[in-house]
């Protein structure tokens, strides 16, 4: 049987990163029915490198370093198209698509910039010899971003492509620039964030969100803030500011940039322009200073987002309600849903067999 083969670059807050999924229309099987079935993905080996915690093919950073820096997104996305290359035939290259998916790092961007960007990342990858749409290089809604991660997660676990409903799983993904929540619910309501799709035979109404500003690293970044808004900061050997970190082990020392830090609260520009002198404050001097308990009240505060001068008062231990677990198994798939997400386009172009859809948002 015929096998297809789909390239993705998922482009994040934090680095992007490429994978090549070589699959075939499902025929009716037990657990995938009629669904695309995932023969296998690219790269497959467990890779720690660069940040990598699992396997995948990264370049840093994020994509909306590059306003402006035609020749950071080349050298960013170069080595990814190339080594997607490897994998894939070249007689069957023209007929392969390829998806550029960015995420929230580029939705930060003002409109003009982040199609600036776009722009500098068609031209690199029209000059190689995938199939390539305008419209499969672009910037994902939160809501597409949450959706998408779901359709992986359950198609993964084996949900969809049954003939009767089966319960599906909800999903917290934690990215660098947003938090993406989204499940299924047992009614449909007139919500902005809830919507319906069809994904096989059945129907599921579903609600999702993406809460901007509530990933990883922007958190760890209003930890930053919050930290210089209570420190009298020194300024180090290379003249810039030191942060003493209470969430970093003895003997961490980092140059850190951390771009917006201290927009987040008035007093806190008030504070830096007095230390300052007027200067923007984007690198920092990370010094790892251990205090667990110190730790533990400024993470709840970046958490919640608190604001500088509420975030040293001792926050209530907030309790969790209680965690679904399926089957004893923590589930990564990373990477893997964008195969899915870019389902939804490979399917419009001629070359690629109809009646295949993943499901419509």
């Amino acid at each position: 049987m015929r096998t297809y083969f789909t390239v993705v670059l998922d482009c994040g807050s934090t680095g992007s990163r490429v994978n090549v999924f070589e699959w075939m229309i499902g025929n009716g099987s037990r657990v995938y029915g009629n669904l695309p079935f995932l023969l296998r993905s690219y790269p497959d080996n467990v890779n720690k490198s660069s940040g990598c915690q699992y396997h995948c093919m990264q370049t840093e950073p994020g994509l909306h370093n590059f306003v402006n820096d035609a020749v950071g997104v080349r050298a960013s996305l170069e080595p990814l198209i190339r080594y997607a290359e490897q994998w894939v035939p070249l007689e069957r290259r023209a007929v392969t698509p390829i998806f550029v998916l960015a995420t929230a790092g580029m939705r930060r961007l003002v409109a003009e910039e982040a199609k600036r960007v776009l722009g500098d990342v068609e031209n690199v990858v029209k000059e190689h010899g995938f199939l390539y749409r305008k419209s499969w290089v672009r910037v994902l809604s939160g809501k597409e971003e949450a959706y998408y991660g779901w359709v992986a997660l359950n198609y993964k676990m084996g949900v969809f492509g049954k003939s009767s409903r089966m319960s599906t799983l909800g999903l917290l993904d934690l990215g660098g620039s947003s938090l993406q929540v989204v499940a299924e619910v047992d009614v449909s309501m007139k919500d902005e964030h809830v919507f319906r799709s069809k994904i096989g035979p059945v129907e599921h109404d579903i609600v999702a969100y993406s809460l901007t500003a509530f990933g990883l690293n922007e958190a760890f970044d209003r930890t930053i803030a919050l930290l210089s808004h209570t420190q009298a900061l020194q300024e180090s050997a290379g003249g810039i500011f030191e942060v003493r970190h209470p969430c970093l082990g003895s003997g961490f020392v980092q140059n850190y940039t951390c771009r917006g830090c201290f927009g987040i609260d008035s007093r806190v520009n008030i504070n830096m322009r007095n230390q300052v002198q007027g200067r923007e404050l984007n690198s920092v001097f990370l010094v790892g200073e251990p205090n667990w308990e110190q730790c533990k009240v400024i993470a709840r505060a970046a958490a919640i987002n608190s604001s500088s001068s509420e975030w040293s008062h001792q926050l209530n231990h907030s309790k969790c309600i209680g965690l679904f677990s399926y089957g004893g198994k923590v589930v990564k798939c990373r990477g893997f849903r964008w195969w899915l997400a870019a389902g939804r386009w490979a399917f419009e172009d001629s070359n690629i067999p109809r009646g295949m859809e993943l499901g419509t948002l």
